[in-house]
């Protein structure tokens, strides 16, 4: 495949994602009121729901009375009436996503670090939108729970053939609530050539807490190197909105073989920011800067 027609194919995936993204049923939740109200039940203190609004706000409780018209929703500042038919969505999970009376949505980013992608997968029909360094936007969607392929192309200040584009599936799945696991390639070209990386992560933890653990073989020109790429990596949030996570490399080379980088990363419940510095042993230097933006939708 020509360079040309590989990026062409990529955007076609890039339309494939926009359009499968678009059709997807909406969740339940997100239903006529007549669908909300099956969804709508008494649950004890153990858990947490949250109420989307159709005005887009959110309200965190749980409901202890089902009424004709309303349900009563347990707050911190006490019980109040919400009408069904202003519920756009609702979700629960447990308690232990409540820390210091304050709710933590669930991590928006759990299937990557920077770049490298962890063991946890994205869900039927969820995906996201992505620019790394703002000269390389890309996707990833989620095709089955288990299936998910992503892809680029960079927008370097130069012709289209002089582009670097990417393509990247990946399947696992997850042995436990704390265990994951997946494989995946990242295949990249340029005008000059392509190549890529096949490999597989190793997942421990949740969304807010987790180590990852990667080994990985690059191959190029009909070749597949005889020495692996580890990796290893990590997340700890500390706030609700603050997450620390580091990405590691070991290379197989003999000198200057680390890769290490440590950063921040900002979320919101669909937009994530992360700031971080990217560095090599006997560098001699303080790093690189990396940015990235995602949006999952």
């Amino acid at each position: 495949m020509t360079p040309n027609r590989a990026c062409s194919f990529v955007l076609l995936l890039f339309a494939f994602a926009l359009i499968a993204g678009a059709i997807t049923p909406a969740p339940l939740g997100a239903q006529d009121s007549a669908a909300i109200r099956q969804r709508l039940h008494v649950v004890d203190s153990t858990k947490i729901q949250v109420i989307t609004m159709r005005d887009g706000s959110s309200l965190v409780g749980r409901i202890v009375d089902v009424r004709a018209d309303t349900v009563d929703f347990q707050m911190g500042i006490g019980r109040v009436p919400v009408a069904i038919r202003d519920i756009h969505e609702i979700t629960e999970s447990g308690s232990g996503r409540v820390h210091a009376g304050q709710y933590w949505f669930p991590n928006p980013n759990s299937t990557r670090l920077f770049f490298a992608p962890t063991g946890q997968m994205l869900k039927k029909g969820e995906g996201y939108f992505s620019d790394y360094e703002l000269f390389f936007p890309g996707f990833a969607y989620g095709v089955t729970d288990n299936l998910s392929i992503g892809g680029g192309v960079s927008i370097f200040p130069a012709g289209f053939d002089e582009q670097v584009y990417y393509v990247t599936p990946k399947v696992g799945a997850s042995v436990s609530d704390r265990v994951h696991l997946a494989a995946g390639v990242l295949f990249a070209g340029t005008n000059g050539g392509t190549g890529g990386v096949g490999y597989g992560v190793g997942t421990f933890g949740d969304g807010d807490a987790s180590a990852t653990i990667g080994l990985g073989y690059g191959f190029a020109g009909g070749e597949i190197e005889s020495k692996p790429v580890a990796m290893l990596g990590g997340e700890k949030r500390v706030s609700r909105r603050i997450a620390l996570v580091s990405e590691n490399y070991l290379l197989p080379v003999s000198d200057n073989n680390i890769v290490y980088s440590f950063g921040i990363r900002f979320m919101g419940e669909k937009l994530t920011t992360d700031l971080a510095i990217f560095n090599m042993s006997g560098s001699g230097i303080i790093g690189f800067p990396y940015v990235d933006f995602v949006f999952k939708f």
